[in-house]
């Protein structure tokens, strides 16, 4: 065999072989989403993701705080439930995570390019539905994110 053979050869196999890991990255199992996170309360219990002071943080309308995979924004005034949305910072397509972007009231996944509106429904992109949604409670000057 001559060398440009053995050459063409080689690498024609490597190209089957990274179309191969690239179908496989992006099958179908992938599209299902990821496992949903345990409820460590137990069924139908909630449980506390993170706590905000309403003092220091979230006090004006479009701030946000995003730590421990969830995201709070404060949509309107008042220190009452309906004045904050609290969603899931992971994405429904693999589980990347989600950014959100203040100014466009706005969710995007880099990962695929997946992005979703200020209520966290889908707007586009392979993600085959919204964000979470999460409760919020409100306690002085608490607000509290349940699971």
């Amino acid at each position: 065999m001559k060398r440009i053979e053995f050459i063409n050869t080689l690498t024609g196999s490597l190209a089957g072989v990274c179309v191969a890991c690239l179908t496989q990255a992006c099958s179908s199992k992938e599209m299902a989403g990821p496992a949903p996170a345990p409820n460590p309360g137990g069924s139908g219990s909630t449980s506390t993701a993170f706590t905000v002071k309403l003092d220091t943080e979230l006090r004006a309308i479009r701030d946000f705080v995003a730590k421990n995979g969830f995201i709070v924004i404060r949509t309107s005034s008042g220190n009452t439930p309906a004045s904050f949305s609290a969603f899931s910072s992971v994405c429904p397509h693999a589980g990347s995570t989600v950014e959100y972007n203040n100014t466009s009231n706005s969710f995007f996944c880099a990962a695929h390019s997946s992005s979703f509106s200020g209520d966290g429904s889908r707007v586009s992109g392979p993600t085959p539905s919204g964000l979470a949604r999460l409760v919020v409670e409100i306690s002085g000057n608490t607000l509290t994110v349940k699971t």
